[in-house]
């Protein structure tokens, strides 16, 4: 995961520019908060293969 570098607001001199950044901002955070509900899910979902595997071996007797 690449660090966002700090922006002094005061080198934009337009506010397109000024949007140009926030929205650059806005999709970084937007890709990071995907990526971890991504991984989150995947995560649940091995822990709810593991618990049935874990039940498949105890009624295997």
């Amino acid at each position: 995961m690449s660090a966002l570098q700090p922006i002094e607001l005061d080198e934009f001199n337009e506010p397109a520019e000024l949007e140009a950044v926030v929205n650059v901002v806005k999709d970084s955070k937007a890709k990071q908060k995907y990526e971890a509900r991504r991984r989150i899910d995947e995560i649940m979902e091995q822990k709810r293969l593991r618990e049935l595997l874990d039940d498949w071996e105890l009624t295997d007797d």
